[in-house]
């Protein structure tokens, strides 16, 4: 991890002048960069492994940046491990957050999630648990996408996926069943994981790993790390816009499309 560059996560981003509560607790809020009422409609999770100590902050750039694309961009804060977080709240979090701004953009041309790390699990929970057009695409950016396989990568110290879920795979199997992405079944969204081979936060096996479990997932692999996704001054972060790009373009619906 040393060698990662971690500038992103100091850079000072302008924040948007429009922030939206969804709930009563002070992290139950949102960052807005309104577009038309006929816009696709962006929502973007910022990762830092569930906790605390971490907020959207970093990933206003991100959210900055691809409003330029003509979308409706969202950065989502949520309840995080430490600040009231956990299990159950903060998937309860995502889930009436992702539900209260697409029922405000009833005519978004397209609802794509864009997450990171972290806030990647959170995408591809959301892509296994939200029926359409709740999420129509989900792009992944260094997702955690296996928690059990993470979980053991943590170890016995520090282990953010367990302090997620309140204990480990054997100790809270079921918990696992309802969170982990690897364990759940197929998504109901459009799904594409970006992931660095270099990346040393979260391992690109990640990526893989939910790209076996599930068939027909796009998995680009990039020659970057972990922060690059997510910066506007990368050269990686061209190939994340495209990606993004990309999604928020209208498709035909398909068979596993399901009424909200």
């Amino acid at each position: 991890m040393l060698n990662e560059d971690r500038s992103i996560l100091s850079r000072q981003v302008a924040a948007s002048e429009a922030v939206v509560s969804y709930g009563e607790h002070p992290d139950q809020i949102a960052e807005v960069w309104p577009g038309s009422a006929e816009a696709p409609l962006v929502v973007v999770l910022h990762g830092g492994f569930w906790q605390h100590r971490y907020d959207r902050a970093h990933c206003r750039g991100l959210a900055a940046e691809l409003a330029t694309l003509g979308a409706t961009v969202v950065l989502l804060e949520y309840r995080r491990v430490g600040g009231g977080g956990g299990w159950p709240t903060t998937f309860d979090d995502v889930r009436v957050g992702l539900r209260r701004f697409v029922q405000h953009h009833p005519r978004a041309s397209r609802r794509v999630v864009v997450g990171h790390s972290a806030g990647g699990h959170l995408g591809l929970w959301a892509a296994a648990t939200e029926p359409t057009p709740v999420v129509d695409a989900v792009v992944g950016l260094a997702p955690v996408a296996d928690l059990a396989a993470m979980a053991r990568t943590f170890g016995d110290g520090e282990n953010p996926v367990c302090d997620l879920l309140g204990g480990t795979p054997q100790s809270h199997p079921d918990r696992y069943d309802l969170a982990d992405p690897c364990r759940l079944g197929s998504p109901h969204a459009a799904v594409h994981l970006m992931h660095g081979t270099a990346d040393t936060v979260v391992p690109v096996e990640q990526s893989r790993s939910y790209g076996r479990h599930h068939g027909g997932t796009d998995v680009t692999e990039l020659p970057c790390g972990h922060f690059e996704l997510i910066d506007p001054r990368s050269t990686a972060f061209a190939t994340v816009r495209a990606a993004v790009e990309d999604q928020l373009r209208p498709v035909a619906p398909t068979a596993r499309s399901r009424p909200w």
